[in-house]
């Protein structure tokens, strides 16, 4: 293994862990680029941990890489001198470069065919590149627990309380005009986070929703999501439902409840690579799906 690092595009530094595959292969990619989730990063263990050890016995090689929403709260170098980073400063809509900059490192090494894997907003921002500013690298998705960012749904959910109120406190900071002011939120995670940064990505706008960017991926995706999750968290309720049922998407977007699961696998971390196997190395579906839940 070694470690990696890349400048941005917009001059922020990141790092990575590079391993090469375990044994020769027969797969027709090189790579796999993992993603972590919020307030994550590339050397966290958990499910991408375990689905990166997978991926090199069957053949790939991975990197873990970092954002520059990694961790809680970072110290971000760029070319210009030292920022707050970390997922209490980060903003969605700069992921693409950090993505795009990893991404070139691949093809760079000698990987011109990746998938792509995504672990909750790590998910998220993996769906949106590629819907959005797809690389030429990418021939599949994994989106594994990827939060929905749906205004309406939390605020009308019945679990979604403690976001009315979370949320109503962010935009009365921005009002005022104290949006850097940080605080602690509980919806949907327990975070410190900016008041503007809260307000971006869960006001109305829904900018960074994943569900109607996935009608623009030309690649295969595969939408994971814990069945316990469903259960705890308006940011899970109702996808697989949701997807299952758009015939848009039928053919290219395959998403599956998995048993027993929450955000973390903790109950069964491999299950994400065992779905994924199925899915894309031997050609079959995945496993069917357990009966449709209220919502």
């Amino acid at each position: 293994m070694e470690l990696a690092r890349v400048e941005t595009a917009d001059g922020v530094w990141l790092d990575a862990l590079w391993e090469p595959a375990q044994n020769p292969g027969s797969l027709p990619w090189e790579a796999c680029l993992l993603v972590h989730g919020t307030g994550a990063n590339f050397y966290s263990p958990g499910v991408l941990d375990v689905f990166a050890s997978h991926a090199r016995a069957a053949g790939l090689a991975t990197l873990r890489i970092n954002t520059r929403g990694h961790d809680g709260i970072c110290t971000l170098r760029t070319r210009s001198g030292s920022r707050p980073g970390g997922a209490a400063y980060e903003t969605v809509a700069e992921a693409h470069l950090d993505l795009t900059a990893w991404l070139d490192w691949l093809v760079a090494r000698g990987a011109p065919r990746v998938v792509l894997v995504g672990h909750s907003m790590g998910g998220v921002k993996s769906l949106l590149l590629q819907a959005q500013i797809p690389h030429r690298s990418v021939q599949r998705v994994v989106a594994i627990s990827p939060p929905r960012f749906h205004h309406a749904t939390w605020q009308h959910h019945r679990a979604g309380a403690a976001f009315r109120d979370d949320f109503a406190r962010a935009a009365a900071l921005v009002a005022a005009g104290e949006g850097e002011t940080l605080f602690q939120v509980r919806q949907p995670l327990p975070l410190l986070t900016t008041a503007a940064g809260y307000v971006e990505k869960y006001g109305p706008a829904d900018r960074y929703d994943f569900v109607p960017a996935l009608a623009q991926i030309a690649v295969p995706v595969l939408v994971l999501v814990g069945e316990r999750s469903e259960c705890d968290s308006p940011a899970f309720d109702g996808t697989v439902n949701r997807l299952q049922q758009d015939p848009g998407l039928a053919g290219r977007v395959t998403a599956q409840r998995v048993p027993g699961a929450d955000i973390g696998y903790r109950n069964d971390p491999e299950a994400p690579w065992k779905l994924f196997a199925d899915w894309a190395l031997c050609g079959g579906p995945v496993s069917p799906p357990s009966p449709d839940r209220e919502t």
